[in-house]
């Protein structure tokens, strides 16, 4: 198998990794594939170690030869520790690239980069900032293009919560509801369970946010279409929820059950 191939280049005053090698070739997931999750790379190891997400997440894909991943991590403001400390994880069966967008595009055509992908992996940040940036620059059309033609979509955390009709978030300080998500899935979705669970459960009730589906960190969703599924870990006692909203104005909680991943 090839090693991943990537160099690292200059755009404007800030420099960014770039594939050097991907082609355009038709990917093949079953179907149009979302895995939502609080739960990635394992920032405590140094480097930074690919949790056994990505390895579902290939798998779903399908890909005809090595793995084409391409990280976005607008949330984060494309920092260029972040996007390096990616390619490193990624340096072994992987073609990895990363597409950022500040301050411009680093690739000449972004929907023909992301339609040749087989995973595009969102990183965690400020889900606001995410979907400003993005249909400014009308990622959320590509991305749903890219989402409907089988490329598995997947992130953590704004990673998550992008995809749905809308959530909770901490991107203007206090934890709160947004209700302005790309709605790829027709749901609320709540990440950091564990600490939102009441105030999650209040807004569903109260019908400020749809009935949706939560996780604890750990825990992950995957989605077929609009359907749930699977409900995935990648550790012990991680726990994932569907959290719907009753006839008197409450929300009943309902834990899944979840598979836990193993790590390669």
């Amino acid at each position: 198998m090839r090693a991943i191939q990537t160099e690292v280049v200059a755009v404007g005053a800030q420099q960014v990794i770039r594939s050097l090698a991907y082609n355009l070739e038709i990917v093949t997931a079953v179907a149009p594939t979302i895995i939502a999750t609080s739960m990635g790379l394992n920032r405590a190891r140094e480097p930074w170690r690919p949790g056994p997400i990505f390895s579902y997440a290939f798998e779903l894909a399908r890909p005809s030869g090595i793995p084409r991943l391409c990280l976005l991590a607008t949330a984060g403001g494309d920092q260029q520790e972040t996007l390096e400390r990616f390619a490193v994880s990624f340096s072994g069966d992987v073609t990895f690239s990363a597409l950022t967008l500040f301050d411009k595009p680093n690739v000449p055509n972004v929907a023909a980069h992301l339609r040749s992908q087989d995973v595009i992996w969102v990183d965690r940040g400020s889900v606001a900032n995410l979907l400003a940036v993005w249909r400014v620059h009308r990622l959320d059309i590509v991305l749903r293009e890219c989402w409907q033609a089988g490329v598995v979509l997947g992130g953590e955390s704004a990673g998550s919560l992008c995809w749905f009709a809308g959530g909770t978030t901490d991107s203007f300080g206090e934890v709160h509801a947004f209700p302005d998500g790309l709605g790829f899935l027709p749901y609320s979705n709540a990440v950091h369970y564990q600490t939102r669970r009441q105030q999650f459960q209040a807004l569903i009730g109260n019908g400020v946010l749809p009935s949706g589906f939560a996780t604890d960190i750990g825990a992950g969703l995957h989605f077929e279409g609009t359907k749930l599924v699977a409900a995935i870990s990648d550790r012990k006692n991680a726990g994932a929820y569907r959290v719907e909203r009753s006839s008197n104005g409450t929300a009943v909680e309902t834990a899944l059950d979840v598979r836990r991943l193993k790590r390669s």
